[in-house]
């Protein structure tokens, strides 16, 4: 019994002297920066919030940026 218990504890000290070694040799992953807005009218768009809903200037933007992407009209 004392034989199995020191073997377990061996095996307990190993596994967790691993887990940190593994941790440690991650590398960081990369900072991005945050995506900027090309558009300055999709920028105002965003700057507004939820009143941007009912601004026409912004829905016009929508489109055009959905456009962009798109490559076309909406389906």
């Amino acid at each position: 019994m004392t034989r199995a218990l020191v073997w377990g504890t061996v095996l307990l000290i190993l596994v967790g002297g691993a887990l940190v070694a593994a941790s440690r040799s991650q590398a960081p992953s990369p900072i991005r920066p945050p995506a900027t807005m090309s558009d300055p009218q999709l920028a105002r768009c965003r700057a507004l919030g939820e009143a941007a809903q009912d601004d026409p200037a912004c829905r016009a933007a929508w489109i055009a940026a959905r456009q962009r992407f798109f490559g076309g009209g909406r389906p």
